[in-house]
């Protein structure tokens, strides 16, 4: 025997939810025309009602039409639970602070808006996984506006990082060639030099090369150094 409340049951217990959206008794579906003459008006609506279910592992709360309400928690999990309830859970479900990125106070909402996308106030989400899966789920048309434009900028941004590089590496060529050319015509250049008493130039790094050199040891010998 199982502890677990049998569907029928949970059926008989779901709360009952305010009708989602707005019902105008005066809304015309047609308007008169040659073909037909008569006005056609909304006069009725008739609805199974709308009820509370539950999620069993984080206790969000959501509204279904009472009709799907026994194929919902009829849903299991691996372990075979249930997804949904309709008894409230004891524990409050953790909330986030992360918004959709639809919300109103996005950075990116100017853009959105040029692109006509409309605004959404989910504003409890737990992580940025959990912020693209519900905008993957809730708004599909716009998370693939979304990321196909992530995906552009993504690739020019490398082609920007890339001409950079592409730009040191060149100017970094044409120092060193002009380096080289100055160094072959006797051009201090970007290498530093020091007075010698002999009238010379020492190259930084070239002292020994220097003292070796027929001029400096003519200059030793004359003046008995």
């Amino acid at each position: 025997m199982t502890t677990e409340k049998m569907t029928m049951e949970l059926i008989e217990e779901a709360e009952s939810a305010p009708e989602p959206g707005s019902f105008d008794r005066r809304q015309v579906l047609h308007s008169s025309s040659d073909a037909f003459p008569m006005e056609v008006q909304v006069a009725s609506l008739e609805s199974a009602g709308y009820v509370y279910v539950y999620d069993t592992e984080n206790g969000d709360k959501s509204v279904i039409n009472r009709n799907m309400l026994e194929t919902q928690l009829s849903k299991l999990r691996p372990d075979g639970t249930r997804f949904f309830t309709t008894v409230k859970p004891a524990f409050e479900p953790v909330k986030g602070k992360l918004k959709c990125l639809l919300h109103k106070d996005d950075p990116d909402r100017g853009q959105y808006d040029s692109w006509g996308f409309a605004t959404c106030n989910k504003s409890n989400l737990i992580s940025e996984f959990q912020v693209n899966r519900h905008v993957q789920i809730r708004h599909r048309m716009e998370w693939q506006t979304i990321y196909e434009e992530r995906e552009r900028q993504e690739k020019e941004e490398e082609r920007n990082f890339q001409r950079q590089l592409l730009g040191l590496a060149t100017q970094g060529r044409q120092q060193t060639q002009s380096q080289t050319q100055a160094d072959d015509a006797g051009i201090p250049g970007t290498v530093i030099y020091t007075p010698c008493g002999c009238g010379g130039q020492v190259r930084e790094g070239y002292v020994i090369q220097h003292t070796r050199s027929k001029k400096h040891q003519r200059w030793e010998k004359k003046n008995g150094t």
